[in-house]
């Protein structure tokens, strides 16, 4: 079995969630560790055996790797150019990039490159996702109601509009990307949100709550509502209407009500590893297709969110 070697940038919880996977996987060697924090980085490379790095430019040039983990904050994005140049392959932690600039000059090194790429929007490697899909083929939905409601992630720049964008883009941009896989792409977007009741939190100049009214191509509608002020957590998911169906789907299990009854199946995929798994193979064999979303796809579900963070502030309408 050919051996990929694996880099990874940022050595935080996210980061670590994908060296969880890699660890239990054959063929994977983890060849250096980047993070601006060093404790961050050396503890993450001792775990492998690795070197620890600070630079991400010292990463790549004195390691020789065949694929990068990306999994820095929002306004952190850059390196996958540097890497795409390089003819690595790269997993990219959503969201992309803070804005629609950077990631479309990420998106045009990679398509230069012909580098594989991959968004980790791991619900798409869910099974109760793949069930979904099955169930609801051949009909037509009609309408997708999401939500992300639940507490304050503890990451200080989460809370810093300039450097997380807030919950939209940030944390409910697996739901926005979630509706695009199970409804297809979008048309135009409207959103109005709230703040007011974090101004106790030090440095917190996001949205509070806010709700997203989608317009499909396909001429279906959409409703998304995010809320991190629900320290003891509510719920996170989406909702799928069409004739007679409803299709719930959520982070733990797949529930489906007909007519005078109701099937709930619960989720058995460790949808991290899925997704890291497709990508290694992809870069290990070149074969693409196990990917289930590209920088480019990733890129369209930024374009969505970033039209709702305009529309919150312009209070109008954005057409894509």
């Amino acid at each position: 079995m050919k051996k990929v070697r694996v880099g990874f940038v940022g050595a935080g919880g996210i980061a670590n969630a994908h060296m969880d996977c890699i660890s239990r996987m054959e063929g994977v060697e983890v060849v250096g560790i980047c993070d601006v924090v060093r404790e961050k980085a050396e503890r993450a490379a001792g775990r492998f055996g690795c070197r620890a790095y600070t630079s991400y430019g010292e990463l790549l040039e004195k390691e020789p790797m065949d694929a990068l983990f990306v999994c820095v904050p929002p306004h952190a994005h850059g390196m996958e150019i540097m890497a795409a140049k390089r003819g690595i392959a790269i997993m990219v932690e959503k969201p992309i990039a803070r804005t629609l600039e950077m990631a479309r000059e990420i998106e045009r090194a990679i398509a230069e490159s012909g580098v594989i790429s991959s968004v980790a929007y791991h619900w798409r490697y869910m099974n109760s996702v793949k069930q979904a899909k099955e169930i609801l083929s051949g009909r037509k939905i009609a309408m997708a109601l999401g939500y992300w409601i639940g507490g304050l992630p503890g990451v200080p720049w989460w809370r810093v509009k300039d450097q997380g964008g807030g919950q939209v883009i940030e944390q409910t941009t697996h739901i926005f990307d979630l509706a695009r896989y199970m409804v297809g792409d979008v048309d135009e977007v409207y959103g109005v949100a709230f703040k007011g009741l974090m101004e106790d939190v030090p440095g917190y100049n996001v949205e509070d709550a806010s709700t997203v009214t989608l317009k499909f191509k396909n001429g279906a509608i959409g409703n998304i509502t995010s809320s991190c002020i629900v320290s003891q957590g509510y719920m996170v998911g989406l909702n799928l209407l069409t004739r007679d169906l409803v299709v719930e789907i959520t982070g733990g299990s797949l529930r489906v009500r007909y007519p005078g009854r109701t099937e709930e199946i619960r989720e058995t995929a460790w949808a991290y590893y899925e997704e890291d798994k497709a990508f290694l193979e992809a870069v290990r064999t070149g074969d693409r297709s196990g990917i289930r979303s590209t920088y480019s796809d990733g890129l369209e579900t930024l374009r969505v969110t970033l039209a709702a963070e305009e529309s919150f502030v312009t209070g109008k309408p954005v057409k894509l």
